[in-house]
């Protein structure tokens, strides 16, 4: 599906693409995800030095309470869904289509996600019940996060009521993981097996269930806070403003939201696997301040080099490049066409497998480039 970048005039007198920074920080993100963080891992794995555990650590999920930096990847992916939704929404509307026109869309998207998720999960064909997940998946977390986000958007025209109502999902959220009791546990508990939400999730999947320590289904109101909160973004660079005060309420923003994810963590835990409160604020100001710079580098200070370029080829096909790492098996390929150079590498030789996947997948989202298409949902 081919795609055309819109361009308008800004407050200080000159064309730019309003989804530059959008594009490249999303390809930052799935960069991460397919190609830098994998390399790296297996790089430090392979020379073994006590001194690169740290580096090691950063490049894993951490185990309950806490944040890595491989930890931003599922917020940034939904932040970025919702960044980008003022202008598709106002592109949308400036078309001539209603809003019951956008309904039909926005479900429609909720369902290939959802469905995209199923075939991620590995287990969509088995066409066995027993092995089958529900709601188990990055992408069934945008879908939910999306679906939450575009409910409060095309209800509330106030931007002022809108964030009332995104702050709201995080409140909610908090209530219910705080003072409801999980049965046999009590209220306030956010160990792995006595938390609400993965009671909820265990009561409400049953078998269905994907068995893990994540939650899904009462954590899609912080989902929506995430989603949302990369909207309100896209709202503040969709304004008339300079580049300089663009940057300067990312920023403010993304310094707050880290602040106060932190203070809430005294009573909250900063843990990713439950979406908790303070993780949401902590990763959304993160995620503020990515955005940040990628404003910086492309919006304002214009730079177009073969960086910006690749971060641009897997931001314009985010959910391919997911996709064709996580479906494809692009590592027992390349282990099929090196396995001779295991003997001659060692230890090394993964790392040379994640060079080579990264290799295949960056040429498969070039050549799409190239040729104008795009995977668009």
């Amino acid at each position: 599906m081919k795609t055309q970048h819109s361009t308008s005039v800004n407050s200080e007198g000159y064309k730019y693409e309003r989804l530059a920074s959008i594009d490249v920080l999303r390809g930052f993100d799935m960069f991460f995800l397919v190609g830098a963080g994998d390399v790296l891992r297996r790089l430090f794995e392979a020379m073994g030095s006590n001194s690169l555990q740290s580096m090691l650590y950063q490049l894993d999920h951490a185990d309950w309470v806490g944040f890595t930096a491989w930890d931003i990847i599922m917020p940034l992916f939904l932040f970025t869904s919702g960044l980008s939704m003022p202008f598709s929404f106002g592109k949308f509307f400036k078309q001539g289509h209603t809003k019951s026109q956008l309904y039909v869309k926005v479900l429609k998207r909720f369902c290939i996600l959802f469905l995209l998720g199923w075939m991620v999960q590995g287990h969509l064909f088995d066409l066995n019940p027993n092995t089958f997940h529900i709601y188990c998946n990055t992408l069934h977390a945008i879908a939910f996060g999306y679906l939450i986000t575009s409910l409060i958007v095309l209800n509330i025209s106030k931007v002022s009521i809108q964030l009332i109502a995104g702050a709201l999902l995080v409140a909610v959220y908090w209530l219910l993981m705080t003072f409801v009791p999980a049965p046999g546990f009590g209220s306030g508990i956010f160990t792995p097996e006595g938390n609400l939400a993965i009671y909820i999730d265990h009561a409400v999947f049953g078998r269905f269930d994907d068995g893990t320590q994540y939650t899904w289904l009462l954590t899609s109101l912080g989902f929506g806070a995430t989603v949302f909160s990369g909207y309100y973004a896209g709202h503040i660079l969709k304004q008339p403003l300079s580049h300089n005060k663009k940057l300067k309420f990312l920023s403010l923003i993304g310094v707050g939201l880290m602040v106060g994810g932190l203070l809430w963590s005294l009573q909250m835990p900063i843990i990713k696997k439950i979406w908790s409160c303070s993780m949401i604020l902590f990763s959304s100001g993160i995620c503020y301040l990515l955005l940040a710079l990628s404003f910086l580098f492309t919006d304002k200070w214009k730079i177009d080099s073969w960086w910006t370029r690749g971060l641009r080829f897997f931001g314009l096909n985010a959910i391919m490049a997911y996709m064709l790492h996580s479906v494809f098996s692009l590592d027992k390929v390349v282990k099929y066409w090196l396995h001779g150079l295991e003997q001659y590498t060692g230890n090394y030789f993964l790392f040379f497998v994640s060079m080579g996947e990264f290799a295949i997948l960056f040429f498969i989202i070039w050549h799409m480039y190239k040729h104008k298409i795009f995977l668009k949902v």
